[in-house]
């Protein structure tokens, strides 16, 4: 399998970074490339000081036509899209267009119509993964999740599970659907056309897109996910745990995608997330689809407290009350049914050996994950076509990630 690995933009020395370290974090990457038996296809990036100083790839995209991994491929990033989303709200919420403490109905008050106790959902408990209506409804499956009115529909007869605020428990797909409506009620913007304008366009980042433009050329760049060997549990499946424990899942978002005859001679297209309508989608949740080098660039600027070469896009203090955990400690998610602690948005610590508390970003489905490290100025972003030994993958990615806490010398 052949790999490639782009010139850092400085001497990763001139930022604090040992640049021995970088390459064992590309050897380690190139030979599991070469091996083929963690994942099909990746790449890996890393920012100090707001500069990028790694950027390697390379694999398989597309298994059943054998196109290559390169340097403008790009992956769907599943749950990692939820750190974007969570950049937006922020965004909005220093802008004043609303506060975390509200209820949702202030600004969607057919959301509580069916089921009066949503009424009293705050923003912050959707953040958080506290809202109370973790799944469903059964209905909402992916041939829906282009269509925004039964998306709309969905989350008004969806049921409580438990007293909003009183459990925490990931809201894998339901999260990213509220967050979009209360985006688009509040700015008139969705989730997807915010960041285009407010976030990448401003930083410079032109290969990651939430709600890819129907356009055959960026279509074909996108590589096919491929699913894990064995079934996943609820942490590795959404991403933001470590694999070994809890429990499977089979509900919230789809994790295994069985080939049927009507994908036959195109098996990719059994599995939803190969689909380009689904790509088109604005999924806060999960259909984030990019690169390496640009999710690691947004979370550049949030390393650097919120802005970067000029461009400001959230302030430290807003960081820092966003990336406070919602969750006690040792509270047990009940979906992920491990301890979790939750900011407002994004995932806290649990990052690798030199990370802390204070670690932020979002996993994904299949060993995606972005990440920011304010004390040391260091951002992470790692996309795959999937893990295909979950447990293996999880514990070599992680490896890596220890290793670039390790690379920040100073």
């Amino acid at each position: 399998m052949s790999t490639w690995r782009l010139d850092p933009e400085v001497n990763p020395e001139s930022v604090g970074v040992d640049s021995s370290t970088l390459d064992e974090m590309a050897s380690r990457f190139e030979a599991e490339v070469e091996k083929g038996e963690l994942f099909g296809g990746a790449q890996m990036a890393m920012y100090r000081r707001g500069k990028k100083v790694l950027d390697v790839g390379g694999g398989i995209a597309r298994r059943r036509t054998g196109m290559e991994v390169r340097p403008d491929t790009m992956f769907v990033i599943f749950s990692s899209t939820k750190g974007l989303a969570a950049l937006a709200m922020l965004m909005l919420y220093e802008r004043m267009k609303f506060h975390y403490d509200e209820p949702v109905v202030k600004y969607w008050p057919e959301f509580a119509s069916q089921v009066p106790q949503k009424a009293s959902v705050t923003v912050r408990q959707v953040m958080g993964h506290r809202g109370g209506f973790p799944n469903g409804p059964s209905w909402l499956t992916a041939r829906y999740w282009p269509d925004r009115e039964a998306i709309r529909r969905a989350m008004v007869e969806v049921p409580l599970v438990w007293t909003p605020g009183e459990k925490n428990g990931y809201h894998a797909m339901n999260f990213g659907h509220v967050v979009n409506e209360l985006i688009e009620r509040i700015d008139g913007r969705d989730c997807g056309r915010f960041l285009a304008e407010e976030v990448f366009a401003p930083l410079g980042v032109r290969d990651l897109y939430l709600g890819l433009p129907a356009e055959e050329a960026l279509e074909e760049r996108v590589a096919w996910v491929e699913n894990a060997q064995q079934p996943l549990t609820a942490g590795e499946a959404t991403g933001v745990a470590s694999s070994g424990s809890g429990p499977s899942i089979s509900g919230g978002m789809p994790l295994t995608a069985p080939r049927d005859d009507a994908h036959a001679e195109t098996p990719e297209l059994s599995e939803p997330f190969n689909r380009p309508a689904i790509w088109r989608s604005v999924l806060p949740a999960a259909s984030g689809i990019g690169t390496a080098r640009d999710l690691a660039k947004v979370y550049a600027a949030l390393a650097l407290g919120g802005e970067m070469d000029g461009v400001k896009l959230v302030s430290e203090e807003g960081l820092r009350h966003c990336t406070t955990p919602t969750t006690r400690p040792g509270e047990v998610d009940q979906t992920i049914r491990l301890p979790m602690r939750w900011g407002t948005g994004w995932h806290m610590g649990g990052y690798g050996k030199g990370g802390s508390i204070r670690t932020f970003g979002h996993g994904g489905r299949g060993g995606q994950v972005g990440f920011a490290d304010p004390d040391r100025q260091l951002a992470f972003g790692f996309v795959t076509t999937g893990q295909l030994k979950a447990v293996e993958y999880t514990q070599w990615r992680v490896d890596l990630q220890s290793l670039a806490f390790e690379a920040c010398r100073d």
